[in-house]
Formats: structure tokens, C-alpha cells, sequence
């Protein structure tokens, strides 16, 4: 459902007559951050790859969940930026309901996110994508240790100033659905936040896009990839808190070559150099505005074939490959011929497992927009892997009613699978054949974002 102009700026003033929206001209802005370890002090499945199962055997580096806290005396709400492949709805609100009652952010006004890491553990509700036993431990322990964060940077409350800048990192990241280095987004948006009374940094919160998918699926070690990398390399260089969250990488992977765990160190190291550079030039003010709505948005499932469509296009497929073969194609063609039969494969796994639990295609449904405005940046958090058109068309539209910039969190609040174009439910390819929401998916949580931002962002 996406709302009115007229709804939303009703639901603006009713917000603002209880809580106090937006900052007086006299509002101090305090903040605190913190991070807690996320490695599970047991054996449990890790995120991503549908041709591993096992559990982790060691750790490569260690994985947080990262909070930063801001308050201005009528708002105060929270991020979280997790070392996790994505946050199940559960996940969020359990964690949601343990922070209210812990202090005084109302669950609505806490972000909750993942970097959408392959080597870290599942913070899906399930073992796997198509579901599996539920791993109660593991859901209990991601919610302690995420809650830990937010109390412990509640508790670190203190006067502070906020300030924005983006960077470009050219040559890192291409669109794997397209083959190509033209639609990706290259920017680096950095909101820097520091102590009132020095220029010591409380949290630098930094947002790119581009899949961390180094590791393969051979990988059994928890690593951060290379946002933990850039995580580490920020803190140790500017102190405080570095959180990074996730853009528009539906369709956007990275550059890499050479051994796997050092291009982590590489890529990691390359972003976060652009995040410093950009930090140094940031002079935080006294910008104490701070907004959060969270709006609940309906959309509609993915229409998949039966098991046995599934099944005859998938031999269609394979006639076609083979064909081309025998033709004496090669290059682009014969690839993208091969690219359907994987993608008719995992259209069949996506049908058999519809056909006995069609609840897990319905509970897609049941998505959401998150808008919130922390001094001059403001943050779109969007509940899966949003493709990256969406990303930048919302971040001109922000820039153009707002003049403010805008970090795209994808991966947000929940996990609700790939969230295509139309032009990919035409030209195909894996991210389609796995996605649960329709085609239209994308339109409805940017029209929603975007009226929201128009109604509420200062």
C-alpha cells in the first residue's frame, strides 16, 4: 500500500504533536555508539551459497553488530549495522521490543540491518533460503548481543556534532546482471559524528554498494568480507564506532582477482581509504534534527510457474544451450544461454518448494520502508536486495526536494529477497528466478520512500 500526500502529511503532524518531531532551534544533539561481537560461541550454518552446508570451523576475523544512538531531547532513535547476510523479520522485532523496554527508543525508531555478508552466520530465521529446522540459538544470541550494542551506546550518551560528505570509488564494482561498470553507484556517503568539545569521533556511518561475496562458497571461516575490513581499517584510523550499511546491490557485485582473503584485505582497505578522505573533509555542526518513520507496505508475490512448467521449461533451456553449442556459438550468446538453464534450475527449486510452503512467498508480502534523518544525512532502509536503479533514482529525488543526501540501507528491518526491474523479469537471469515479489515490488517501496521523505525530511 502506498500512501497519499495527504495521508502522510496528517500522519506527520499527528507524529509531531506527541513526540516532538524535528529539533528546536536551541535542540543539543547527543550520541553514542558501540559494538558487540556476533560470533555464535557455538557451531551454526553460515550465510549464503546454496552449495554449502556445513557449519563454521574457525574464525578469520571477528564480526560485529554495530550501534550508533542519537538524541535530541524530543527524538531518539538507533542504527544497528550488522556483519550478517540479512536480518529476518523476527530477528528485528524481537530485538526491537528487548531495546524499548531496555531504554527509552521507541521500537520503531531503531534500524536494524545487515551488510549482507556470505561468511558470517545466517541471520536469516531459517538454516537456509528455502527453510530448514529453526535455529533458536542463534536467533536468541544475535538478538542479546544486538540489544547489548544499542543499550551500552544509549548508556555512552554525549553532546555531539554531526556533519555529511560522499566520495566516489571508481573501478571496484560492476553490474553482474548487465555485465557492465555503467549502472552501479559508486558513491561513498559518510556521516561523520563526533564529540561536541573535540574532534573526537563517536561513529563514522558510511554506506556503498557492492555484494561481499569474495569468499566462495569453499569459505567455513566467519569473516567480515571486505565491509568488516573497511570497518576495522576506519575505526583504527579515525577512532569510534565505523558502521557500514549496505546500498542498492541487488544487481551490483565486486571486482576481485588473486587469493580470496587477501582481495578482502584489499577491497576493504580501497573503501575504506575513500571513507577517511571523505571523513577528514567533514566540519560536523550542531545539526541536533533527527526523524524516524517506519511504514509497513504491501506488495505482491511472484506469479511461478508449477513444478511441471518449471520442469518443461527447464529442458527447454537445456535443448537451447545444447543447440547453441552444437551451433558453434560462443562468448556472450552461449553464456547467456547457460545463464537460462541456471536460472530454469533455480525457478524449479523455487516452485517445488512454493508448491509444499506458500507461506514463505506470502510472507514476502509483508515488506516496509524505513525513512529517517539524522542531522543532513538522510536514510532509506529498504527490507532486501533492492536493485540498483532504485538506489540512485531515489538519491537524485532526495537530493533534488531536499538538497540532502541520501545512503540507500538496503537489507533492512527484515529480509525479503530480490527486488527486481521489469527489464529483468524480461531479460531473466538468477536474481529474477529467485525473487518472491513481483516485478512492480521495487516501484511501490520507492514511491512510498519518497513520498515519505517529501512529507517529513527537514
Amino acid at each position: 500500500m502506498v500512501l497519499t500526500r495527504k495521508s502522510l502529511a496528517f500522519s506527520g503532524m499527528f507524529l509531531a504533536a506527541l513526540s516532538g518531531f524535528g529539533a528546536s532551534a536551541d535542540a543539543e544533539l547527543r550520541a553514542g555508539a558501540a559494538r558487540k561481537s556476533i560470533v555464535p560461541p557455538f557451531p551454526t550454518q553460515m550465510g549464503g551459497f546454496f552449495d554449502r552446508d556445513q557449519t563454521f570451523t574457525g574464525v578469520h576475523s571477528p564480526i560485529f553488530a554495530r550501534a550508533l544512538v542519537c538524541d535530541n531531547g524530543a527524538t531518539r532513535l538507533a542504527v544497528v549495522a550488522t556483519d550478517l547476510i540479512g536480518v529476518s523479520r523476527e530477528l528485528v522485532e524481537k530485538s526491537r521490543a528487548a531495546i524499548a523496554d531496555k531504554t527509552d527508543i521507541p521500537a520503531e525508531n531503531v534500524m536494524i540491518s545487515a551488510a549482507h555478508n556470505h561468511s558470517g552466520p545466517s541471520g536469516f530465521q531459517r538454516l537456509n533460503h528455502y527453510g530448514g529446522e529453526f535455529n533458536e540459538p542463534l536467533l536468541d544470541f544475535l538478538i542479546q548481543q544486538i540489544t547489548a550494542a544499542v543499550v551500552e551506546a544509549h548508556a555512552n550518551l554525549t553532546p555531539a556534532h554531526v556533519g555529511s560528505g560522499a566520495g566516489q570509488l571508481e573501478n571496484f564494482a560492476r553490474n553482474r546482471q548487465q555485465n557492465n561498470e555503467t549502472v552501479i553507484d559508486t558513491e561513498v556517503a559518510v556521516l561523520k559524528v563526533t564529540r561536541a568539545d573535540s574532534r573526537d569521533v563517536i561513529a563514522t556511518l558510511f554506506n556503498f554498494t557492492g555484494h561481499p561475496v569474495v569468499l566462495g562458497s569453499d569459505n567455513l571461516l566467519l569473516c567480515g568480507e571486505f565491509p568488516g575490513q573497511a570497518q576495522q581499517t576506519v575505526e583504527a584510523v579515525l577512532g569510534g564506532v565505523a558502521l557500514f550499511t549496505q546500498g542498492a546491490c541487488g544487481d551490483v557485485t565486486v571486482h576481485r582477482s588473486g587469493p580470496p582473503f587477501l582481495e578482502v584485505e584489499r577491497l576493504g582497505r580501497a573503501l575504506a581509504g575513500e571513507v577517511i578522505t571523505t571523513a577528514e573533509m567533514i566540519r560536523p555542526t550542531n545539526d541536533a534534527v533527527l526523524f524516524s518513520k517506519f511504514q509497513p507496505v504491501e506488495l505482491e508475490a511472484r506469479k511461478l510457474p508449477s513444478p511441471e512448467q518449471a520442469e518443461r521449461q527447464l529442458a527447454d533451456a537445456k535443448q537451447a544451450h545444447a543447440k547453441g553449442k552444437a551451433d558453434g556459438l560462443t562468448g556472450r550468446k552461449l553464456s547467456r544461454l547457460g545463464r537460462d538453464v541456471g536460472a530454469a534450475e533455480t525457478t524449479l527449486r523455487m516452485a517445488q518448494f512454493a508448491s509444499r510452503a506458500a507461506t514463505f512467498f506470502e510472507a514476502a508480502t509483508h515488506a516496509s520502508v524505513h525513512v529517517m534523518q539524522i542531522g543532513p544525512m538522510v536514510l532509506v532502509g529498504i527490507p532486501g536486495e533492492l536493485f540498483v536503479e532504485f538506489g540512485l533514482e531515489m538519491k537524485q529525488r532526495t537530493r533534488q526536494m531536499t538538497g540532502k543526501s541520501m545512503m540507500l540501507v538496503g537489507y533492512a528491518n527484515a529480509y525479503i529477497g530480490y527486488i527486481v526491474t521489469p527489464r529483468a523479469k524480461a531479460t531473466g537471469g538468477y536474481e529474477q528466478s529467485v525473487a518472491r515479489v513481483n516485478e512492480h515490488a521495487g516501484r511501490t517501496l520507492t514511491e512510498t520512500a519518497m513520498q515519505l521523505v517529501e512529507s517529513f525530511v527537514e
